[in-house]
């Protein structure tokens, strides 16, 4: 299987993930966090087969970080919490900020290119989730999961179309 197939099928799932996530937002928290760590877990081992299979060290860097930070999250969902809940925010939210920077540096590789903004607006969006979440803010977990899912997503397919674009050319 080609890298970007990989790519692409991990920012399929997330993209997925996403909109299952956020299509009942009134439904309980627990079948939106569910939905999203299994999306999470999915990505992660998709983003690590991209990782495993890429040659370049930056591009293997930055796969390996959002493999581990979606695996990471992802598993803590599904396991759950200790005590209540503290811990995982602090987690959850760490985990965001590095995601995003992890996008941000694997962006820079794309910055004569026009999908670059996409990359590094996903990028932001993990950054200002992670700070939210850090704050205490008031969104529910699986809604914030979901638009890191849909932010990641989107991510992982454009740095797959431009991965197998330039395969092909």
């Amino acid at each position: 299987m080609k890298n970007w197939l990989w790519w692409l099928l991990a920012g399929l799932v997330a993209l997925v993930g996403g909109v299952l996530g956020l299509i009942n937002p009134n439904a309980a928290q627990i079948t939106s966090t569910t939905i999203a760590g299994w999306a999470l877990v999915m990505m992660g081992l998709f983003q690590g087969c991209a990782g495993w299979n890429s040659t370049a060290f930056r591009e293997r860097a930055g796969a390996g970080l959002l493999a581990a930070t979606g695996l990471f999250i992802g598993l803590s969902l599904l396991i759950g919490p200790f005590g209540d809940g503290t811990l995982l925010r602090w987690i959850l939210g760490g985990l965001l900020v590095v995601s995003g920077l992890a996008k941000l540096w694997v962006g820079l590789r794309y910055h004569n290119d026009k999908l670059f903004w996409a990359v590094i607006g996903a990028g932001g969006l993990s950054i200002v989730l992670g700070l939210y979440v850090l704050a205490g803010g008031g969104l529910k977990l699986g809604f914030i999961l979901s638009l890191e899912l849909l932010g990641s997503g989107t991510a992982l397919v454009v740095m797959a179309v431009r991965k197998e674009k330039s395969v092909t050319h």
